[in-house]
């Protein structure tokens, strides 16, 4: 028998899995595990020379046309999961975590290292005001942000977001800005007084991208490649879990989906399907850690309790998607030597919405200039042009709300195994935006309203809450140190647990969470 067993091998379930090995302990981890096709050829150098060298079909389009997506299909996409080799993080999706969805778009993931392969890397300690309405305090998570900040190797800086983001022990050097990005940030310098004042600040983010070599892993090499494949300066799960794995200290079992547990005195025993054959296997443990993800934790939960009736809370935070463009750039050749994700971070205490919102300022150089060309509101020919000509001038602000801006999505079991998810559209009242865009413009960065764009819900990929603590939990709600209400050793690690939801980038405080529910669970 297994002393803990977790289950998943995402964020979460990799943290999990590194405070129960310093605690000295060898879980079993059950995963489907798929991983990337380690025949498809790597590209090494910056994108741009390396286009002008070779047909650049199989990196960015695909045998499949899957690079396209975006432009090919009606439905919304996600522009990095459209690369040809990020396809093994949401392979099987639809088959092993099946859906019905309403006005909600979940995007899952059955990939050693979860979603976290393909996530744009924005790792920010929690502060108190995260915290709201869970029964824990920032001090029991601390320790673990300290843990991360090594292992994961986050930069940063300490500016005028520390008070957001929380204490810079530990950062490596932040990255180096591109041109319109530094553009923005010397503006800033020049209006700060007057942008603090109306409750907008601006700085650095806290990214996991190294910024300095560390552990045999080099530096971020500005090639523009982060949209289309993996690359060893920016962390994921993945490189905990391989180094523990490869160390014998974890007992990893991939091709495994775990479908429900059961309870007994002195232990639990997990049920799984093997994959492919969809033989029945059985693993026994003493305790056991839920860690595949607030949807399918939930789901693996319902089905544990053989329950269609329950209807679970499902949070997810509201976001916009706003373009700028910064006039003093115009006719400037596109920065290729550049970071193509996260370059800024703006944090809004807004009245309008009586709650702090967080953007992230992203460089446009690495998606492909296709993915651009439905967002303009004009004719083809004249979408071209403006593709051509505007987004060496552009950046991208995703402004994310707090999940508690808008009613939580509904989700339960049904008689089929699916899951139905029934979200909420969010009115996200532009007006309301006004102080906002008056700010950006005191930065050169103009947009109009016309251009904001409100993907679906779903499309943030910041699922939580449907196994909540609570200081006095009831059915399908957490202890405060994880433990599921009505059982002894079932513990929820993952967002699933999560009381409430801010508009700051979740995944590091999952992740210190996570290690502090292991280490509940190995005392």
């Amino acid at each position: 028998m297994a002393e803990l067993i977790i289950v998943g091998a995402g964020a979460a379930a990799a943290a999990a899995a590194l405070e129960l090995v310093r605690r000295g302990e060898r879980p079993v981890m059950l995963d489907v595990g798929h991983q990337a096709d380690l025949q498809t050829p790597r590209v090494e150098g910056n994108l741009y020379r390396y286009r002008e060298q070779h047909d650049s079909f199989d990196l960015h389009i695909g045998a499949d046309y899957r690079g396209l997506a975006g432009v090919l299909s009606d439905e919304p996409t996600i522009a990095k999961l459209n690369a040809p080799a990020m396809a093994f993080v949401t392979r099987d999706a639809a088959a092993l975590g099946p859906l019905s969805q309403q006005q909600f778009q979940a995007i899952q993931s059955f990939a050693l290292g979860g979603l976290g392969n393909a996530w744009g890397a924005g790792l920010y300690r929690w502060i108190s005001a995260d915290l709201q309405d869970f029964p824990i305090a920032l001090a029991a998570l601390e320790p673990y942000f300290d843990i991360l900040t090594r292992e994961i190797g986050i930069s940063g800086a300490d500016d005028d977001l520390a008070e957001f983001f929380g204490s810079a022990a530990g950062l490596q050097p932040p990255l180096e800005l591109s041109y319109n990005a530094r553009r923005v940030a010397l503006a800033y310098q020049r209006r700060r007084q007057a942008l603090r004042a109306r409750r907008i600040y601006l700085g650095r983010p806290r990214a996991g991208v190294l910024s300095a070599p560390l552990d045999g892993r080099p530096a971020c090499d500005y090639s523009n490649l982060e949209f289309w494949q993996s690359q060893p300066f920016i962390y994921t799960p993945a490189l905990t879990l391989r180094r523990l794995i490869a160390a014998g200290q974890i007992d990893y079992r991939p091709g495994l989906l775990v479908q429900r547990w059961q309870e007994e005195a002195d232990g639990v025993t997990v049920f799984a399907r093997e994959l492919p054959s969809g033989d029945s296997v059985q693993i026994r443990g003493r305790r056991l850690l839920l860690a595949a993800g607030a949807i399918n934790t939930a789901r693996i939960a319902l089905q544990s309790a053989g329950d269609t009736v329950a209807h679970l809370p499902l949070l997810e935070n509201p976001v916009l998607q706003i373009p700028v463009v910064l006039p003093a750039s115009l006719g400037r050749r596109l920065d290729t030597h550049a970071f193509g994700l996260v370059q800024l971070n703006l944090v809004w205490e807004s009245a309008a919405y009586q709650t702090i919102l967080q953007g992230s300022l992203l460089e446009l150089t690495a998606p492909l200039r296709a993915e651009f060309f439905g967002r303009f509101p004009l004719a083809a020919r004249a979408n071209l042009a403006l593709v051509r000509h505007l987004l060496p001038a552009m950046l991208m602000l995703q402004l994310y709300f707090p999940a508690w801006v808008q009613p939580p999505s509904r989700l339960a079991l049904l008689a089929d195994g699916r899951l139905r998810i029934k979200g909420h559209p969010f009115p996200a009242q532009p007006a309301k935006l006004a102080p906002l865009l008056a700010g950006l413009r005191s930065l050169g960065l103009w947009t109009h309203p016309a251009l904001i764009q409100q993907p679906v819900t779903g499309h943030a990929i910041h699922y939580a809450g449907t196994l909540p603590m609570r200081a006095a939990p009831g059915p399908y709600q957490c202890h405060p140190d994880g433990r599921l209400h009505g059982a002894a050793r079932v513990y929820v690690a993952d967002s699933a647990s999560f009381s409430q939801l801010s508009a700051k980038n979740m995944s590091l405080g999952m992740m210190a969470n996570a290690m502090r529910i292991a280490a509940e669970a190995a005392a």
